[in-house]
């Protein structure tokens, strides 16, 4: 028996997996790579890096907070690479978000 849970998450790191994940760690997989991301009607150049949730290769797309608090890792992302960071769901405008943190949060 082979359960489709995962292959029903998706690529990306998002609010649910967050939510169900025991951790909460991701590690850093790669120095990541511009990508072009469709949001409503426009397309914008967001940031996408691979990370290792709960032993799951995902992507991530950092947002603009996720982002400065991970500059503290450095400027250039290769030097992200192997880092810990820690994801939580917090709200943001009304709305859900995953919010990357560096080191112990409270």
């Amino acid at each position: 028996m082979v359960d489709i849970s995962e292959a029903m998450e998706g690529e990306f790191v998002g609010v649910d997996m967050v939510k169900a994940s025991l951790s909460k760690k991701m590690i850093v997989l790669d120095p990541g790579s511009y990508e072009e991301a469709d949001y409503g009607k426009e397309k914008v150049r967001r940031l996408t890096i691979g990370v290792n949730l709960d032993g799951k290769l995902k992507r991530y797309r950092p947002n603009k907070e996720s982002l400065d608090n991970l500059k503290q890792l450095g400027k250039d992302t290769i030097s992200w690479v192997g880092k810990v960071i820690e994801a939580k769901v917090e709200k943001r405008s009304g709305r859900e978000a995953v919010i990357a943190f560096v080191g112990v949060q409270q």
